[in-house]
């Protein structure tokens, strides 16, 4: 069964802050770990996934582009990024069936663009980020997955956000915190 809940909405005010709070949860993911990226062109899914290399580590964060035409590119670093683009989700739901799964289980942490275009999305498990235009530069993230598995790595995230200049938690509908405690 997957599980979608919303589980932490943020606002960002530009790149460079959406790339910073990647930052901080790729300093947060363990090998096998896995991030659907889903939002319209030009929303900021590979500048999130440049601020998911610099918080794993990756050897050359800067040469982190969108993999369209070439469907997945690995980074090298102490923790290898996969970054795999379905935009055209033919290529990728085939490489998925052909053993791609597996070998994206194995091999690092996964943050695939367009993920919505996929007819199966490659793990239940992973982290899905919806990211929508809020103005010029501005953006929401909106992240949804399993509690359990991503409560803990989400309030690091949600920690950091209320510490910065902009950036803006935003509580879920139906997830307001009880002022009583």
């Amino acid at each position: 069964m997957r599980s979608d809940e919303l589980l932490l909405e943020l606002d960002s005010n530009g790149p460079t802050q959406t790339r910073e709070l990647a930052c901080v949860l790729g300093r947060e993911l363990v090998k096998g770990a896995g991030v659907c990226l889903d939002g319209e062109l030009g929303a900021g899914k590979t500048v999130f996934v440049q601020g998911l290399a610099v918080g794993l580590g990756i050897d050359e964060p800067k040469e982190v582009r969108s993999p369209t035409w070439l469907l997945m590119v690995e980074h090298p670093g102490p923790l290898p990024l996969l970054h795999m683009d379905a935009y055209f989700a033919k290529r990728g739901d085939d490489f998925l069936a052909d053993g791609g799964r597996a070998y994206l289980a194995e091999e690092g942490v996964v943050a695939i663009e367009w993920a919505e275009r996929l007819e199966r999305p490659p793990a239940a498990e992973y982290l899905r980020i919806e990211i929508q235009h809020r103005g010029e530069t501005e953006r929401r993230l909106r992240f949804h997955g399993e509690r359990e598995r991503w409560s803990k790595i989400l309030a690091v995230l949600s920690d950091y956000a209320t510490t910065q200049k902009g950036a803006v938690r935003q509580e879920p509908a139906g997830q307001e915190e009880d002022p009583g405690g």
